[in-house]
C-alpha cells in the first residue's frame, strides 16, 4: 500500500511540474510583455507599407530561393505583390491574381489562414492559437532584437514545428518571421522597409478589371 501511495505521489508531482511547465510556455511573462507591446503599437497604425524579402529554404535538398515583394495594409484591407502573384482584399472579398495561369480567383477571407505572406496576419499571427516562449536577445550590426518562438496549440495539424519572431527592440516592429517546417523546408520573411501611416487609397484593395488582360479568366470560388 505504501508503494502505491508513493507511486501516486510521484505521478502527481510529475504531472504538476509538467502542467506548470506547459503553463509557463503558454504564458511566458517576458514574451507576453513584448508581444502585448508589439500588438498595441501595431494597432495604432492607420496604414502600413512594407517592402520585404521571402526565402524558401530546403535543408535536405540544400536549396535556397529568395524573392522580394510589397505589402500594403489598411485595417483589415491588404494587398500583397510578389513576382507573378497579387493577393488583395477589402476585408470582405479576396482576389488572387496568378500571372502565369492568366486567372483571378475570388474567395472569402479565411479565419484559419495562418500564412505569413498574408499581410493581415503578418504582424498579428501570434495573437490566437499559439503558445509562446522568450528565447533571448540578439544583436546584429549594433541593433538589438528580441527573439520569441511560437508553438501552435494544435501541432499535429500543422506542417511546421514552430515560428520564430525577431522583433526590433528600439522600433518595436517585427523584423523577421521564420517557420520551421517539419520536413526540413523553412520559410522566412525579412522586413526590408517599414513605413506606417502613409496615404493609401481604398481603390488599391479592390479588383479593377481594366488593369488586367481583357481575356483573363475569373473564377468565383465563393459559396
Amino acid at each position: 500500500m505504501k508503494k502505491i501511495i508513493l507511486l501516486l505521489s510521484v505521478v502527481i508531482v510529475f504531472s504538476t511540474l509538467q502542467a506548470q511547465n506547459e503553463y509557463k510556455l503558454m504564458h511566458d511573462p517576458e514574451a507576453k510583455k513584448i508581444l502585448d507591446k508589439l500588438s498595441l503599437k501595431t494597432k495604432s497604425y492607420k496604414t502600413v507599407r512594407i517592402k520585404f524579402s521571402y526565402t524558401i529554404e530546403n535543408i535536405k535538398e540544400d536549396f535556397v530561393e529568395t524573392h522580394k515583394g510589397y505589402a500594403f495594409m489598411k485595417g483589415q484591407k491588404y494587398k500583397l505583390i510578389i513576382p507573378g502573384t497579387e493577393i488583395f482584399s477589402n476585408g470582405k472579398t479576396v482576389w488572387r491574381y496568378l500571372k502565369d495561369a492568366e486567372e483571378i480567383t475570388i474567395s472569402e477571407p479565411s479565419k484559419d489562414d495562418e500564412s505569413i505572406l498574408n499581410p493581415a496576419k503578418l504582424f498579428t499571427i501570434y495573437q490566437n492559437g499559439f503558445k509562446y516562449k522568450y528565447i533571448g536577445e540578439e544583436t546584429v550590426n549594433n541593433t538589438k532584437f528580441d527573439i520569441i518562438d511560437l508553438f501552435s496549440e494544435k501541432p499535429a495539424k500543422k506542417n511546421y514545428s514552430r515560428i520564430r519572431l525577431k522583433i526590433n527592440k528600439s522600433k518595436n516592429i517585427i523584423a523577421s518571421i521564420k517557420t520551421f517546417g517539419k520536413t526540413g523546408s523553412n520559410f522566412i520573411v525579412d522586413v526590408l522597409e517599414f513605413k506606417p501611416n502613409i496615404k493609401i487609397s481604398d481603390k488599391l484593395f479592390i479588383l479593377d478589371k481594366n488593369k488586367y488582360p481583357s481575356d483573363i479568366e475569373i473564377i468565383d470560388a465563393r459559396d
